[in-house]
């Protein structure tokens, strides 16, 4: 019944794979602009747990629940010189979660209402759907190093596009599961519900990663990272990894796997009580009390490995077209998300890098004509000098020229 970090999950791998899988290294040249966007389809239907205290098995959602969503990203990436490049990226999402409504607290025994009445107050319907600006993106990278080895450094902010985060079951109040236990007929009821689906953590996370790539002859590329991502607001900081392997397959397309990580450093703030199943397969109508109920108290705090595959074929010199899969192959408070990518790019060259001016040419040494009053004075000097070289056939020859250092060569 969590389904707030169904999305975030879900987020995380449409973005992991909206981006170019092995160009992020190469930082592009000068004036050239890369346009992209991107459709991606997210399904689930099981889930990973794994705080203190809880089962770490991968489980299916309790009352047949299932999560559904669709995002189209846009992107553009900029070369501002040869080593640096800025990128944006805007994702608009639309989730949904479905399942079976249930009565969580049976009729008392001494109740004067009707089942069907009791029933229509205390049923609780998890079923949602949200749509909007989800999270904006916006990074810089520098390349230190190329051929053939290549270094990038990369900052990353992750902006929210106002919508509301993630809470517990009833919202961030009771803050414990003490505190639900005792007063359980007040929590739990239909207008309380809070856990609705949203489109991410609705916080702030600033990143910095290390790039690395290598690319060979043969078509090979190897391409991964190393970061580090500080989340604001009270959310579990991390460390993300991903690595990239990818072989070129004749002269237009291009085959890769790879794998990424983020491995929460600390606990997240408690955003409060989620109302999971103790056996998910229970059916709605055999519940009938708290015996099935598991009771969390969620952490803004979640870590996963996602596994991806696809190929990229290259329409024209200039574009591309990109197909994906990817699964969450492990996790902690995160669900099993399986996500499909559709993908166009396009790059063009806007200006050339303005070329340094041409030095100027030194003016040729001017001789100085002698003054008339000097002109006696030359001449007794040119008699009592020794005289200039000659050849062998006893001519004058010109004196060398005076040798001037070349200009300075175009960088």
């Amino acid at each position: 019944m969590d389904r707030a970090f169904l999305i975030r999950a879900a987020a995380s791998l449409a973005v992991l794979l909206s981006a170019d899988v092995a160009s992020a290294q190469w930082t592009l040249p000068q004036g050239d602009i890369v346009l992209d966007s991107g459709f991606d389809f997210q399904f689930a239907d099981q889930e990973y747990f794994g705080l203190d205290g809880e089962p770490k098995s991968l489980r299916n959602f309790p009352l047949n629940g299932q999560y559904f969503g669709a995002s189209f990203n846009l992107g553009v990436r900029a070369g501002f010189t040869d080593r640096l490049e800025m990128e944006l990226l805007i994702p608009f999402r639309i989730v949904s979660y479905t399942s079976d409504p249930v009565v969580l607290v049976a009729q008392p025994a001494d109740s004067m209402q009707s089942s069907l009445d009791y029933y229509q107050q205390n049923v609780i319907d998890l079923s949602e759907a949200d749509a909007g600006l989800a999270d904006v993106q916006i990074a810089a990278r520098y390349r230190w190093t190329g051929h053939p080895f290549v270094t990038t450094t990369e900052l990353r902010l992750k902006v929210p596009g106002g919508y509301d985060g993630p809470a517990g079951t009833f919202g961030e109040r009771p803050e414990s599961t003490e505190v639900f236990l005792a007063n359980v007929g007040e929590f739990v009821r239909p207008g309380n519900v809070q856990d609705d689906v949203t489109l991410g953590d609705g916080q702030i996370d600033i990143s910095v990663s290390q790039l690395f790539g290598v690319g060979f002859r043969s078509g090979t590329f190897i391409a991964g990272d190393v970061g580090y991502r500080l989340r604001l607001d009270g959310a579990a900081d991390q460390v993300t990894s991903s690595l990239r392997i990818g072989q070129r397959l004749g002269r237009r397309l291009l085959a890769f796997v790879g794998g990424s990580s983020a491995i929460s450093v600390e606990d997240g703030r408690v955003i409060g009580v989620s109302v999971a199943a103790t056996d998910p397969n229970v059916p709605a109508e055999e519940y009938g009390g708290l015996d099935n109920l598991l009771l969390r108290e969620v952490e803004l705090r979640r870590d996963y490995v996602n596994v991806f595959g696809g190929l990229i074929l290259r329409l024209t010199d200039e574009a591309e077209m990109k197909l994906a899969y990817g699964r969450t192959a492990w996790g902690r408070n995160v669900a099993a998300v399986n996500t499909f990518t559709l993908a166009f790019a396009g790059r063009m060259h806007l200006f050339e890098a303005a070329a340094p001016p041409e030095p100027e040419p030194e003016p040729e040494p001017v001789e100085e004509e002698p003054y008339e009053d000097e002109a006696p004075y030359e001449e007794e000097q040119s008699e009592t000098e020794s005289p200039s070289p000659i050849d062998e056939d006893s001519e004058v020859l010109p004196e060398d020229p005076v040798e001037r250092p070349p200009a300075e060569p175009a960088p």
